[in-house]
């Protein structure tokens, strides 16, 4: 603790005083400790005394707490003329001198050791956690074998099993008797040890069920804890002593009545008896995590019938003594009660988050109180009549409320080891009070009201009020408050008060508030609540609440970093003041308090209590309140002299800027701080910024900085990655995201099960300074827990590119390519594991010369503007007669420390630590001169023109957003596959972010823009509620030179809206595409296998029964029909292929002869390229196949590619799907390749203005579920290269008859499945249409089966969908399903129009399902004879297979 008086009028007072502790030196002789201080000695000094052998106990005292639960938080708006008078160099030079006199003793006390407690504590936390491989060890048996594969009955029937085969091995081979009784004996010896234990464990379950009913209905005794307290009393009664008097001295001495100079603690024991758990009561039946007892506790040191004689010789009853004028004894004090503990556990350390105390009964306590007279011939003022009973009765009724039954006091144990403060806010509610209406009062004697509103938490203290509304039933206020909360799970009271200007305010109601419905949604406008008094509607009051809480701190390399904002919480303590300017008092002696102002304000926010007769007070007083502007905010600390009923003169202050403040405390032991305007003096401030969850505080439109460039990342692979995965035998499953602020900018693949992954993948990452670095971090991809950083690489942004001043339309320059082989460095070592292969190169931007936004003010800048005028007129009616400077300058920058000197005076003779004021007046006019800014330079270029660029730079504002649920906004650009950036989670459906992001797009007029709001607030998990998707060039038109509002739809339910309100700028880059990246690359293939020439012949007779295979990047993507006997085979079939990339694309067509009983021999294989064909024109190819021994054979192709952005889609958190969808099917909305997307760009692109329309024949129709697409079977291109267009399909009808009312044929072929999880599995397929089931037959391990099977349902209106289930088939045990499926049968097959189609859906977990359906209209399969059998033999399908009816795999019960 802080000293308040010098150490060396300490001595004097000892010196010349008498002792009060001589009173007890008998007690002392006895042999246990008696502690007696000086009066006038520092808490650190009694404290020591105390502890015996401790120079300096570190423990927390009582410091000054504002209201409980709240208060109405003081605004720092910034901005004020007030100007820091304290410089860097001050702090430097008090250094300088700190360093000259470091020989010189030191008076303060060295630092406190921790308690035993504590290092206890730390062992335990500190003890190493088992490595993550013996953790799985330990449990893998409990992970891969069920408890009905082992345990004690497996056992017991392996006994029997051996005793019936060892004794048929005896007989059988003729052994004898004596082995059988060796085999016997065996036997018995095991059932004995078993029974043995089974007895045991018998017992032991009824001893204890015996013992929970008697826990409840018994008090035990507690023998054996009373006696370790016996000894232990005497060990931890020196440190309770120490943690009394550092408390309850600094009370005494900060409430020390008026009439009273000092009131300190002199003496101090507990006594050598140590107090006693007399019984113990528990109740068994509560929940899991909740123990409750019922402790009998008393402390009565009189009682001397458990001691022995010598202990009672030797005891020592409790003293305190008090020193105001003269000794003030209480002694042999006494205490008895029961109480009720109840403690909530918790899995974490200290593993006891809860515990509440309660008295059942009102406890009886006693003491002797001498105030005259001291243990000779003091006289018990319990003696006195009534006087004794009014203060017990006195006591109870402050604790009756506090912790008598039903009442509880709690301890939050988590918080107060947490280190966090109890009154730590957690966030600001703000309050606008808008309006009363139909007010029923009168005045006191008649008259109009005069309301005005009073805000407080569960009816405590007033934390606010509103201005009052002169005689009306019907006021409005308008009026904003902001209110600092620690809990959420109160009451908001808003108190309705009529002002009476001579006797005390009447009031008129109150209406309430529950503010837990702020968790549901942080915004709750158009609140009207009833007006109640007595239980009587008194009117109805209208208010907004809305609440900001506290951001947590981010966890970024392992450490918790707090976000950098502009808004926020600030709470500073004033801890204490030394050598403070004694001559402006004339004794000599201070009585100091200290006052703290914001701004220009003349009215303090906080006012510390007084210390009174000393020149080094210690306050410990903190305070909260609330900063819109943390670098404008400047921070002004005034210590006065509190002289009653005079004028209070103005001791030293000192004037800093909030920033400095807050950097300085990231500095040890800097926080003295010099005062100005006087001879000496320093004072020691803390400061600690919490940042507050508003509109714009992360990445707001003040803090943008635009990009200087883009760095094109060419991730190319990594080599022998760190295995991560051995331990079960695996490897890792890399994949690389890159960093650049602690965000993530990009990331490539996942590449399972490979140690040397090759991604090959391109990314761009916006830059915005030279002193930038990217981290390319390798992480290993985890299915159900978080991904493990396997390393990371570092590219610094000032190795590629520097300034330039060549170029004016650029201001930097690439340096040129970087093709590097770093190594990878492992996370938490100085080790390195495998290389990383990339290429990286810089392209700066066009320097633009204006790429800003319009800032404005948040919300509690807005807030205090409002309020500027009353508060104004408020200060100028409660200006402090402390305020004896007019204009106040910043006097420091950077604090001192506690051992140096005052800064260095000026050379003009000024002050201690006061900067000159010419020198601030000049600066600040210099700053003036020099603050108009000149125009910046750079280019002008036209929305036109700007959209002329190709490649760019997009920067969106994200300004608000009317939301169904509360959602995080993420915006994609082009193929999806990462968000290039994405908002806060918003606390409110009316979402206000003011956030800032932006995101590189290599083609604008092929570009894609993606809204989505992810519900979840995770950034690696996905629960998209909402989304929208447009031409990013179309966007861009919308939103360049004005804010536009986007409306996203749910594709579940499309009523369900949500707009989002954005504005953007462009800024180009000049970017040279490769050929790959282009969206020219990437799209839909149509490939029509028309015919094949001069096969090989594989059968006997000169034939084969050929099929044909074709595979994309590894992946079939399709297989034709057999076609049989034949070397000239017609399929005339069509197929569609989504197309990632044409350059890279590895596609090839193989030729099968098909074999019933062995497997498909090959007859060739033909390489097709894809890079020469001309978007947009059908192109016919002869493919030659070839063999190792034999080229011959050719297929006839035709194909069209439409260039589309093919939408990558992430599985689970973090992998990736290499093929995708095209983006003409996201969700349920059908975007069109080809309609006029791609018009005026290059010569190919310039036809498809002509078609318009007609090349959507290969577009999903519009009505289509979400994950299911289909065209006609057999659909070839027309003459010219046009596809047949779909029939029209309008909603709800299908043709023109719809789906038949009576049954007919539906042949369902289940051809293929692919990017089916996990890979190694053995699938089939189970389908039911009605009540009717069939399944395939399951394929070997892959997660892209083929089955080429058909069954034939009866379908018709009534049955409307085929259900479908993937199964895992498991030999012995259950079959797993890893995927299901519906398709809606009617909105692909037409009758009358399309009785056939090819269908592709998606299934639920993951995969993708190829079906054939074909529908005639003419047969019902329920009216066939039952001796034929259901399932027929289609010429593509495998042999016939039995019908599964009744329950399908894996089901207890029919869907």
């Amino acid at each position: 603790m802080a000293t308040n008086t010098p150490h060396k009028e300490s001595v004097q007072y000892q010196t010349t005083q008498a002792q009060p502790s001589d009173l007890f030196a008998n007690n002392a002789s006895k042999g246990p400790p008696v502690y007696s201080f000086n009066p006038d000695a520092t808490p650190q000094e009694k404290a020591a005394a105390a502890s015996n052998d401790r120079d300096k106990l570190n423990l927390p005292s009582t410091a000054d707490r504002e209201p409980a639960g709240g208060k109405e938080v003081p605004i720092d708006s910034g901005g004020g003329v007030v100007v820091p008078t304290i410089t860097v160099e001050d702090a430097d030079k008090a250094m300088a001198e700190e360093k000259e006199k470091s020989h010189a003793p030191s008076s303060e006390a060295p630092p406190a050791p921790l308690a035993p407690g504590r290092m206890a504590c730390r062992r335990h936390i500190d003890a190493p956690r088992l490595e993550e491989g013996e953790e799985k060890d330990k449990s893998i048996l409990q992970l891969f074998l069920s408890e009905q594969f082992y345990g004690d009955w497996y056992h017991n029937a392996a006994i029997i099993v051996f005793a019936v085969f060892a004794s048929h091995f005896v007989t059988r081979f003729n052994l004898g008797w004596g082995w059988l009784f060796i085999i016997l004996a065996t036997c018995n010896t095991y059932y004995d040890t078993s029974m043995a234990r089974v007895r045991r464990r018998a017992r032991d379950d009824i001893q204890r069920e015996l013992v929970k009913t008697r826990l409840a209905s018994e008090h035990e005794s507690a023998d054996w804890l009373n006696n370790f307290l016996d000894r232990f009393w005497l060990i931890y009664e020196p440190v309770l002593s120490a943690t009394v008097v550092a408390s309850v001295d600094q009370i005494l001495s900060t409430t020390t009545p008026a009439f009273l100079d000092s009131l300190r603690l002199s003496t101090f024991t507990l006594g050598t008896k140590a107090p006693r758990i007399d019984k113990v009561r528990t109740f068994p039946n509560t929940e899991e995590d909740i123990v409750m007892m019922d402790w009998g506790i008393s402390f009565t040191p009189n009682d001397i019938s458990d001691l022995t004689p010598r202990q009672a010789a030797q005891k020592v009853n409790p003293k305190i003594v008090t020193i105001p004028a003269m000794p003030i004894l209480i002694e042999d004090v006494s205490f008895t009660g029961v109480m009720r503990v109840k403690m909530k556990l918790m899995s974490n350390f200290p593993h006891v988050q809860i515990v509440d105390l309660s008295f059942l009964e009102k406890p009886v306590f006693d003491y002797v109180l001498k105030p005259v007279g001291g243990d000779t011939f003091g006289f018990d003022i319990a003696h006195i009549p009534g006087l004794s009973e009014f203060i017990r009765e006195m006591v109870h009724a402050s604790l009756g409320p506090m912790m008598y039954d039903p009442n509880v006091f709690t301890l939050n144990l988590e918080q107060l080891l947490s280190g966090t403060p109890l009154d730590a806010a957690i966030g600001v509610v703000q309050v606008t009070v808008e309006a009363a209406r139909a007010l029923k009062a009168t005045k006191i004697g008649g008259g109009t009201p005069d309301p005005y509103v009073s805000i407080s938490l569960n009816n405590r203290q007033e934390l606010a009020k509103t201005n009052y509304k002169l005689s009306t039933y019907n006021p409005t206020w308008m009026e904003t408050k902001f209110i600092l909360v620690n809990s959420l799970q109160e009451q908001l009271v808003l108190g309705l008060l009529d002002y009476n200007e001579l006797r005390k305010d009447t009031p008129l109601g109150a209406a309430t508030f529950e503010m837990n419905k702020l968790l549901e949604d942080a915004t709750q406008e158009g609140i009207e609540l009833p007006i109640l008094k007595d239980g009587k509607d008194r009117g109805r009051l209208r208010c907004n609440v809305s609440y900001y809480p506290v951001l947590k701190p981010e966890v970024v390399d392992g450490t918790e970093q707090m976000p950098n904002t502009n808004v926020g919480i600030v709470r500073l303590t004033l801890h204490q003041a030394k050598e403070l300017d004694a001559s402006k008092s004339l004794s000599g002696d201070l009585n100091p308090t200290v006052k703290l102002y914001l701004g220009n304000s003349s009215s303090p926010i906080h006012t510390s209590q007084t210390i009174k007769h000393t020149n080094n007070p210690v306050w410990e007083s903190p305070t909260e309140f609330l900063c819109s502007d943390k670098q404008s905010s400047v921070i002004t600390v005034k210590v006065v002299d509190d002289r009653d009923f005079l004028k209070d003169p103005v001791i030293g202050y000192m004037s800093v800027r909030l920033e400095d403040l807050l950097t300085a405390e990231t500095s040890e032991a800097r926080d003295w701080w010099p005062l100005s305007r006087c001879k000496s003096g320093k004072i020691r401030i803390s400061a600690q910024w919490k940042p507050l969850n508003m509109a714009g505080v992360l990445s707001s439109v003040d803090q943008y900085v635009p990009p200087i460039g883009v760095v094109r990342l060419w991730l190319q692979k990594a080599t022998d990655v760190k295995n991560v995965e051995a331990a079960l035998g695996g490897k890792s499953d890399p994949y690389v995201r890159v960093l650049v602020n602690s965000v993530v900018q990009g990331r490539t693949e996942v590449i399972n099960n490979n140690l040397n992954p090759a991604w090959d993948q391109i990314i761009y990452i916006p830059v915005h300074s030279l002193r930038e670095s990217m981290f390319m971090e390798v992480m290993d991809y985890q299915n159900l827990t978080k991904d493990r950083s396997l390393g990371s690489v570092e590219l610094h942004v000032r190795d590629l590119a520097r300034e330039s001043s060549a170029d004016p339309q650029f201001r930097f320059e690439s340096i040129g390519r970087k093709e590097a082989a770093d190594p990878i460095k492992v996370d938490g070592s100085h080790t390195h594991k495998g290389q990383l292969h990339y290429v990286a190169e810089f392209v700066p931007t066009l320097a633009l010369k204006h790429v800003h936004f319009d800032s404005e003010a948040n919300e509690i800048q807005k807030a205090a503007e409002d309020d500027e005028g009353d508060d104004a007129a408020a200060d100028a009616r409660s200006v402090s007669s402390a305020s004896s400077v007019s204009t106040r300058a910043v006097t420091v920058d950077r604090p001192m420390t506690e051992l140096g000197t005052h800064a260095a005076k000026p050379s003009n003779g000024t002050t201690n630590g006061e900067v000159n004021r010419a020198e601030p007046e000049a600066r600040e006019g210099e700053e003036q001169e020099d603050g108009k800014e000149p125009e910046p330079s750079g280019l002008e270029l036209s929305k036109e023109d700007l959209l002329k660029h190709q490649s760019g730079i997009i920067v969106f504002h994200v300004v608000s957003g009317r939301l169904q649920k509360k959602a995080r906004l993420e915006v994609l650009l082009d193929d999806g596959y990462w968000p290039a950036f994405s908002t806060l989670k918003a606390r409110s459906k009316h979402a206000q972010w003011q956030h800032v992001g932006e995101g590189f797009i290599k083609e604008l007029d092929f570009g894609r823009v993606w809204l989505r709001l992810n519900e979840n607030a995770d950034d690696e998990s996905d629960d998209i509620i909402a989304e929208w998707k447009g031409d990013a060039k179309h966007f861009l038109e919308a939103t360049l030179d004005r804010r536009s509002s986007f409306t996203l739809t749910d594709a579940d339910d499309e009523s369900r809206t949500s707009t989002i309100e954005i504005e953007a700028r462009y800024i180009p880059v000049p970017v040279k595409l490769e050929p790959r990246e282009s969206i020219n690359n990437q799209g839909t293939l149509r490939i029509d296998l028309l015919e094949g020439r001069d096969l090989l012949a594989a059968d006997r007779g000169g034939k084969s029964d050929p099929y044909a295979s074709f595979t994309l990047n590894g992946q079939k993507v399709f297989k034709s029909q057999t076609k049989k006997k034949t070397l000239h085979p017609d399929w005339s079939e069509t197929f569609n292929v989504n197309v990632p990339s044409r350059v890279a694309a590895d596609f090839s067509v193989e030729v099968f002869d098909w074999n019933q009983l062995e497997q498909a021999k090959s007859l060739g294989v033909g390489t097709i390229k894809l890079d020469d064909l001309e978007p947009f024109q059908s192109t016919e190819r002869v493919i030659n196949l070839s063999t190792e021994k034999h080229a011959k054979g050719q297929i006839y192709l035709r194909m069209l590619f439409t260039p589309e952005i093919i939408a990558k889609t992430r599985k689970n958190t973090s992998t990736f799907s290499a093929a995708g969808r095209a983006m003409t099917q996201l969700g349920a909305l059908p975007m069109g390749a080809g309609k006029g997307v791609f018009q005026g760009v290059g010569g190919i692109f310039k036809e498809l203005g002509q078609r318009d329309k007609t090349t959507d024949g290969l577009v999903p129709r519009a009505d289509l579920p979400p994950g299911q697409a289909s065209y006609p079977i057999g659909q070839t291109l027309a003459a010219g290269g046009e596809a047949a267009a779909f029939p029209s399909t309008q909603a709800g009808a299908h043709g023109t008859s719809g789906p038949p009312l009576e049954p007919g044929s539906l042949r369902v072929g289940v051809l293929s499945a692919k990017d089916l999880s996990p890979s190694d599995v053995k699938p089939y397929a189970l389908l039911r249409v009605g009540d009717r089931e069939f399944k395939t037959k399951h394929v070997g391990k892959t997660s892209a089966p083929e089955w080429n099977e058909s069954f034939v349902f009866a379908a018709s209106a009534h049955t409307p969908k085929i259900y479908v289930w993937i199964y895992d088939h498991k030999t012995l045990g259950k079959d797993k399903m890893i995927a299901e499926g519906e398709i809606d049968i009617w909105r692909h097959i037409l009758p009358g129009q399309n009785a056939d189609a090819e269908v592709l859906a998606e299934l639920r977990e993951a995969g993708q399902l190829r079906l054939r359906l074909e529908f005639d209209t003419d047969t019902n399969p329920n009216n066939r004879d039952p001796s034929i059998a259901s399932v027929e033999r289609h010429p593509f399908a495998s042999p016939s297979r039995f019908s599964i009816r009744g329950k399908r795999p894996g089901s207890n019960e029919d869907s």
